[in-house]
């Protein structure tokens, strides 16, 4: 299967603007059939915007822009796509990313809560309560958001129930970069899994991108250009991940 991440600068609380730059970054990609197209971490609104409550969307109804996008988009391009945003529940939100099947592209689409919510979300966010896995080809993929990557003992559940894959869609400042990249291939390693990972990226270097796939042995296979709005794609294989395992069985 085929893999693009759409690394790129996402403007606070201008949603209409960055759907519509994600949506023609991946159609000028040109991405092929029935391949995963991930998106950053609240790609649509930048991470925690001012004016949250007005921003944040029911993403179980039919009225979601970014949901609305991802159906479409997934449609348009024959793709799985994988994205999200503040989905609204009563009087909180969760940081959620749902899948979208080109088949069956619906906002009632299988969807990922995130489990630790960072500082700046811990009052506001409730934290998902379970890891899901999705399912795309021969793929079975589990999806994490950002700060999710430095609890690895979610990977290794995620791994325990079938993961071959693990997505990680994140808002991760060029601050904590070395941790990025350090937690990136140790996550690969030690679960012998893909680990697709999507960053922001912005001009004044506040996101530095270094979006990447890394092989399940912990070589990267693609990574994007820092600070560049860009798409990158990879392939990645399910018979890789089986004869790694199978050659050296940590577990």
């Amino acid at each position: 299967m085929r893999v693009y991440l759409v690394q790129m600068e996402s403007v606070p609380s201008k949603k209409e603007k960055n759907l519509e730059k994600a949506r023609q970054m991946v159609l000028e990609a040109k991405p092929t059939a029935q391949s995963l197209i991930m998106f950053p971490e609240m790609f649509a609104t930048g991470y925690i915007p001012e004016r949250a409550e007005e921003l944040a969307e029911d993403f179980e109804s039919g009225n979601s822009p970014t949901a609305q996008m991802l159906a479409q988009l997934a449609k348009e391009t024959s793709c799985f796509t994988l994205g999200g945003g503040m989905h609204r529940t009563g009087n909180s939100f969760t940081n959620r990313v749902c899948l979208y099947d080109p088949a069956n592209a619906t906002d009632k689409s299988p969807y990922y809560d995130k489990v630790h919510p960072f500082f700046p979300e811990q009052k506001d966010f409730t934290a998902g309560k379970e890891i899901t896995l999705f399912k795309m080809q021969d793929f079975s993929v589990a999806a994490s958001i950002c700060y999710d990557l430095r609890f690895p003992e979610l990977f290794r559940e995620a791994r325990a129930k079938g993961a071959q894959a693990l997505t990680v869609q994140a808002s991760w400042p060029a601050a904590r970069n070395e941790h990025w990249e350090t937690l990136l291939r140790a996550r690969a390693i030690e679960n012998q899994a893909y680990v697709i990972a999507v960053n922001n990226a912005s001009a004044d270097g506040t996101y530095i991108g270094n979006s990447q796939v890394i092989a399940p042995d912990g070589e990267i296979i693609a990574k994007a250009e820092a600070k560049k709005e860009q798409v990158v794609s990879a392939e990645i294989s399910s018979f890789v991940v089986e004869k790694i395992r199978k050659d050296f069985p940590l577990i």
